[in-house]
């Protein structure tokens, strides 16, 4: 049996003992949460591989061991339990609870009393509910859902009838800083707002703070110069926005300081949490505390509230041939080859040889020029093949460069485009091959506008981009993964490509997510996911990983081959 005790003054934690004389019931729960990260078993890695702690140690006055870990974990734990069949006591209402003096109908007159510009729907009184019944929780709501108007309904139900004096809003950029200012006074005129950002507008009788990641752990760092102490001692209500990147050791920074012990009130939203039982999971939970609700695309579709994604995923087939054997010897030259360096640094190419993943000089080894010598063209490409299998993800490294030189699937996407008289994003992740794309559409579509939003644009450029594609149609973007899966809305899109294979499912959500809202001409849009398939099947594999995806989510979708 595990005993669980906490401390009811300071609940960030709790500490566990067994009552078996070797504690075997802990000893496997440390194996169980503190887990070593995928990457460090890959033949690159260097070093010893080193578990991620989430469940601790030390030793007692008496001798006995005590286990500790952040209380966030406790559902994980006494979910554990029940699975493996082993009594836990300890975990109880004062823990995981907060309470709330009204019931669901009374707080939706509550709400109501209020008179803001948007009447919430059902689901949001009910979201907003369960997350004031809690102390710590996650919430997964899909994108669209409205999470900005539950937060709104939370914060103030804690001040007006809670006793709560300042609340901190923690997001991951500067557009959701923006937009959340802009929300919530569009709402109803209450919060006195101050954010945090480069150009944040600080407020001394501020009592909400917005601001991001970057920003907000400066404050907290002994080492930055905009280090203050004193900032974060007010709030006792927190809530942290797209919460998958709770595994970002900055976020970790600033919910490990002092305050978090008088905080009445945490939680986290996002579209797509990890999957259960991975340490970026275990990350989430420790510093939000247990999935308590989750509200998928679907049931928004369902429920008429979003647009319908229809999906087509064209695999393009590359069978064997000369031209590839080719292809992959280039590639895989240069991926295995070493670096030019002058005075300490690579050199760079002429900026016209310059392409995708290819940027600097290179020399082929020693080595390499004489398997070049002594194989037939097909061998010498196997052995470089299997030479980047060694070196763990350049073989798909070796797949992107190819995609890039594919003028197969540059005829699809053409193609595609050619049918699509509404705005379209053509997704992709390397801003090389954005600007490559973006190029390319102009020479082939001269009478469409075609524009591109990179990490290079700044907030006004990616701004007016968005207008302009609210105010018109026919307009091409090519678009980053990074900057647009989240914090942007398209009122005005009807047509979607994946240009280039993305491995994580919460970016692939997130980026379909932007597009279905639901206007008076359109309740369905449309997404193309091409995925190259190579005879090395990386870029397959990630396909066959995004079908999974579409089929847990219930979106309708149909496979096409090249």
């Amino acid at each position: 049996m595990i005993k669980v005790i906490y401390k009811p003054q300071d609940i960030r934690y709790i500490f566990m003992q067994s009552d078996s004389p070797n504690q075997k019931e802990l000893i496997e729960l440390e194996k169980y949460l503190n887990k070593i990260p995928q990457y460090m078993f890959l033949p690159s890695f260097r070093g010893v591989p080193k578990p991620e702690v989430f469940l601790n140690k030390f030793k007692a006055k008496d001798g006995r061991l005590i286990y500790w870990c952040p209380s966030g974990l406790a559902v994980t734990i006494q979910d554990w339990c029940k699975e493996n069949n082993i009594e836990i006591t300890g975990i109880d209402d004062q823990l995981l609870y907060r309470g709330i003096a009204v019931n669901r109908e009374q707080f939706r007159a509550i709400v109501d009393s209020w008179n803001m510009s948007i009447s919430p729907r059902d689901y949001q009184y009910d979201a907003a509910y369960n997350i004031l019944m809690r102390r710590q929780s996650l919430s997964q709501l899909a994108t669209r859902a409205g999470k900005t108007l539950i937060a709104y309904m939370i914060f103030r139900y804690m001040m007006e009838c809670n006793g709560a004096k300042k609340i901190l809003m923690i997001v991951p950029s500067i557009q959701l800083v923006k937009q959340g200012v802009e929300d919530f006074s569009e709402y109803a005129e209450f919060f006195k707002t101050e954010t945090v950002w480069a150009k944040g507008e600080h407020c001394s009788c501020a009592n909400m703070t917005i601001g991001t990641f970057q920003s907000l752990v400066m404050r907290a760092d002994p080492k930055s110069k905009k280090y203050d102490p004193k900032f974060f001692k007010d709030f006792d209500v927190v809530c942290c926005d797209e919460s998958h990147k709770l595994v970002c050791k900055s976020i970790n920074t600033i919910l490990s300081q002092d305050f978090m012990k008088n905080v009445k009130l945490r939680f986290g939203f996002t579209g797509t949490l990890p999957e259960e039982g991975t340490i970026e999971s275990f990350c989430c939970h420790s510093l939000m505390g247990p999935t308590i609700q989750d509200i998928s695309p679907m049931e928004l579709v369902d429920g008429g509230f979003l647009a319908k994604p229809d999906i087509t995923q064209i695999r393009i087939e590359y069978p064997d041939s000369q031209q590839l054997t080719d292809m992959y010897i280039r590639c895989a030259e240069y991926l295995n080859s070493n670096d030019k360096i002058v005075d300490g640094k690579k050199v760079l190419l002429p900026k016209d040889q310059r392409s995708f993943t290819v940027q600097y000089e290179k020399t082929l080894p020693y080595a390499l020029k004489e398997m070049k010598n002594l194989y037939e063209p097909e061998e010498y490409k196997q052995y470089l093949i299997d030479l980047c299998k060694s070196k763990g993800s350049n073989l798909l490294m070796l797949e992107q460069m190819l995609t890039h030189r594919s003028q197969k699937r540059l005829k699809v996407i053409d193609d595609l485009l050619t049918g699509m008289t509404k705005n379209c994003i053509v997704f992709a992740h390397h801003t090389e091959y954005l600007k490559f794309l973006k190029e390319h559409f102009e020479q082939k579509f001269p009478n469409r506008k075609v524009r591109i939003i990179s990490g290079s644009a700044n907030l006004k450029q990616r701004q007016k981009i968005i207008n302009e594609m609210n105010a018109e149609d026919g307009v091409i973007l090519c678009a980053s993964y990074g900057c647009c899966s989240t914090g942007i809305t398209f009122k005005n899109v009807d047509f979607c490509i994946f240009a280039q294979s993305f491995k994580s499912e919460i970016i692939n959500l997130q980026s379909i997510g932007r597009m279905m809202i639901k206007t008076d001409d359109k309740d369905t849009f449309y997404l193309y996911d091409i995925v190259d398939v190579f005879p090395t099947k990386r870029l397959y594999t990630q396909g066959l990983a995004k079908i999974r995806t579409y089929k847990k989510e219930g979106f309708d979708y149909r496979i096409i081959n090249k």
